[in-house]
């Protein structure tokens, strides 16, 4: 476990008060509590797609490492790094 994040065995979901939807190849998500919006594109929304699946965080890195043509470690760092911000934005909460 790192302190930021609970582990690569972590399942996350998408929290309560967001709604988002896939627009032109981006995932635009609305905080309904704050009215603050974000959006993901690329590889953001493929693990924005599969967090709403439930997946562990380990076969999310699975899974897009075997999407993209990229070093695991890169991928498994981007992944802690983009977890880390959207636990901190309130807008993932563990499952």
């Amino acid at each position: 476990m790192t302190p930021k994040t609970a582990g690569k065995g972590t399942t996350w979901k998408h929290s309560e008060h967001v709604a988002w939807r896939k627009v032109a190849g981006e995932a635009v998500i609305l905080d309904v509590d704050t009215a603050v919006y974000y959006s993901l594109n690329g590889v953001g929304l493929r693990i924005w797609e599969l967090l709403g699946e439930r997946k562990p965080e380990a076969e999310i890195l699975d899974a897009i490492t075997s999407e993209y043509d990229a070093p695991r470690q890169r991928i498994a760092e981007d992944l802690e790094r983009l977890l880390r911000r959207l636990k901190k934005e309130g807008i993932i909460a563990p499952a």
